[in-house]
């Protein structure tokens, strides 16, 4: 059964841990008057797990890797638009002499798919243009069409389906590390659910600094200091962001 973080993601558990921490130092005196598990112990345990958790949020190599590889793939898809809007120039000198309709070429439908970063869709529509220019391919020379720019189509082309594959690859490995190591966000968020409920109670009689242990007045300061990055985020299809989990009412 999976956990659930109040409204927060799990790339925030550690910010969020951090914040409590904090207060808790601050106001250990009362929490070691209201029960002696609130000691070094406990603290250097909360530490120690807000470090973990760091180390597995971050999957630095793996997100470094994907981010290398995205940027990559699309510099080279913007490449191609570049090389297809050469080759529809010449089919649309060549208009005349084609064997279907310029509009029927595909180029068009190519472009959209690489502009929306659509790989998939890309690929399955570049087979029609590079069809279309072998079928053509006379008629193109005649404009001034180079096969040079058809060749290095293909061969970008691939090297695109090989890093979306990388890509792919990369975003496995990185939700396989989080999802094998849920137990230790797990952990992390049973001490900051204690504290944050000790902290409410300690503090009663103290609006500002109950509302420090409130987990609504922790997310609006989370999501201040630490804006969550966009997938590499939508585009990328949601590696770097982790699902956000179901939303518990706070007590």
């Amino acid at each position: 059964m999976s956990a659930k973080y109040y409204k927060f993601r799990q790339e925030e558990l550690p910010v969020v841990g951090n914040f409590l921490l904090n207060r808790f130092k601050r106001d250990r005196v009362q929490f070691e008057d209201f029960s002696p598990e609130y000691n070094d112990d406990y603290e250097a345990n909360w530490l120690s797990q807000i470090q973990k958790v760091e180390q597995l949020n971050l999957a630095s190599h793996l997100t470094a890797d994907l981010k290398q590889i995205t940027d990559e793939m699309y510099h080279l898809m913007s490449d191609i638009v570049d090389k297809l809007d050469f080759t529809s120039a010449y089919a649309q000198r060549a208009n005349k002499s084609l064997t279907i309709k310029f509009s029927d070429f595909g180029i068009k439908e190519a472009k959209k798919e690489l502009r929306k970063k659509n790989v998939e869709g890309y690929l399955l529509r570049i087979k029609l243009v590079q069809q279309n220019v072998i079928n053509n391919l006379e008629a193109l020379k005649v404009k001034g069409y180079k096969e040079e720019i058809g060749s290095e189509i293909v061969s970008m082309t691939l090297k695109v389906k090989e890093l979306n594959e990388q890509q792919d690859e990369k975003m496995s490995e990185r939700k396989q590390l989080v999802a094998s190591n849920n137990g230790e966000f797990d952990k992390l968020w049973a001490i900051l659910s204690d504290v944050s409920r000790t902290g409410k109670l300690l503090m009663k009689k103290d609006k500002l600094k109950a509302e420090e242990y409130m987990f609504s007045h922790i997310l609006k300061r989370v999501r201040k200091s630490v804006p969550v990055e966009k997938k590499i985020e939508k585009e990328v299809a949601s590696p770097t962001n982790i699902e956000q989990q179901p939303e518990v009412v706070e007590a």
